[in-house]
């Protein structure tokens, strides 16, 4: 394997710096971590009490060890692995650590990719998530990751009202149908109002 030396970016005792000042003035810790190397960045986030850390590529199990000891979500984005050629995460390892497992698309130049549906299906057939996995990593888990699991992320009495409504014999369709799953949605309810449908198009928030 090629080892990949970082320039130009804040080493592991800079980075606490960072973290801890924005810790003391009640900002959630969520940062990247271990992408290209093993940095301990995923250790940090757990001595931090981080909320979460994304990426996480080469992180150690000891990393992971201390992410789910202080119960640091982690956010795997396959996109990236996937369009950079990189090693993906260790997805199952990280679960069975007890850690909890959201899904994001990174979005950027160098992963150009807004659909979460290809992002679950990307955790289903490179990181070996199952599709309830990838559901949770899309919807709660992601919502915990941001500390807003409270209010959104599943729908339950109590919690917002945001709601992708689909026209399929199986939810599984919109990872399986790859490339199309936006398709198969009908109607999009946000804060308990429709903001999209297939019909009218959009309506406004």
């Amino acid at each position: 394997m090629t080892t990949i030396i970082l320039t130009g970016v804040y080493d592991i005792e800079q980075s606490a710096r960072i973290l801890r000042a924005g810790k003391s003035i009640g900002l959630n810790l969520n940062f990247h971590a271990d992408e290209l190397s093993d940095t301990g960045g995923a250790e940090l986030a757990g001595r931090l009490g981080a909320r979460a850390a994304s990426h996480l590529e080469e992180a150690s199990p000891a990393g992971v060890a201390a992410m789910a000891a202080s119960g640091t979500a982690a956010v795997l984005l396959p996109t990236t692995a996937h369009l950079l050629r990189l090693r993906p995460p260790s997805a199952r390892a990280i679960i069975q650590a007890g850690v909890p497992v959201a899904l994001g698309t990174d979005f950027n130049p160098n992963a150009y990719c807004l659909s979460m549906p290809i992002v679950m299906y990307l955790a289903c057939t490179t990181l070996g998530m199952t599709p309830e996995e990838a559901l949770a990593g899309a919807t709660i888990n992601a919502a915990y990751s941001l500390n807003m699991s409270d209010r959104v992320g599943a729908i339950t009495v109590g919690r917002q009202a945001d709601i992708v409504v689909l026209n399929c014999d199986r939810w599984e369709n919109i990872i399986y149908q790859f490339g199309e799953a936006e398709s198969l949605i009908t109607h999009v309810i946000k804060k308990g109002k429709l903001i999209f449908s297939q019909e009218t198009g959009f309506v406004g928030l």
